[in-house]
């Protein structure tokens, strides 16, 4: 019984839990792995992932629940885990699934155009697993700004990675890369 008690603590202590006045409690938690040169990252219960490689959480941002890590070559990773009506266009939950996901990127990229002049275009979409890969840009090379995002719904909860300073990359790494996140755990 000790045994399985330290066990629990040791699982735990990695984490922290947040409070969320609509859903409760989440734990919040994860660690590189290297056994399996991956990273753990979960919000508990809206998701999880492995993220391939050794990364650093940097800064966490409390209004969009985005926390973000970065790897050696300074490529930065940005992940969400949240609910589909924990948005403002979204509040009534009546948008799910691939309705919701396109109601998102709609609502996500008018904000960057109207904000910061930035352009946007649709790399890839599902409808069937309810996903779209996309693009922000400020000029066709992306020469300031050149973020892969990828939008996710499912069973209510949202998994949603954006991709930045990912010039060592190429475009099919990206992609391939954030095709692998929401195809995990």
């Amino acid at each position: 019984k000790i045994f399985l008690l330290l066990s629990a603590v040791v699982f735990f202590i990695g984490c922290r839990t947040i409070s969320s006045s609509r859903y409760g409690s989440t734990i919040v938690g994860g660690k590189y792995e290297a056994s399996k040169d991956s990273t753990s990252y979960f919000v508990y219960p809206f998701g999880s992932v492995m993220i391939p490689g050794k990364w650093e959480k940097t800064s966490y941002n409390n209004v969009s629940r985005q926390q973000f890590f970065m790897n050696s070559d300074s490529v930065i990773l940005s992940v969400v885990f949240s609910r589909f009506d924990g948005y403002e266009f979204n509040l009534d939950g009546a948008k799910k699934g691939y309705d919701f996901v396109k109601a998102c990127y709609e609502w996500e990229t008018d904000y960057f155009e109207k904000t910061n002049g930035l352009q946007h275009n649709i790399i890839e979409e599902n409808e069937e697993k309810h996903y779209m890969i996309f693009r922000v840009y400020d000029s066709p090379d992306g020469a300031k700004v050149n973020m892969y995002f990828l939008l996710g719904e499912k069973n209510g909860n949202v998994s949603y990675f954006s991709l930045s300073r990912a010039e060592k990359w190429t475009e099919e790494r990206r992609l391939e890369f954030l095709r692998g996140l929401l195809n995990n755990p």
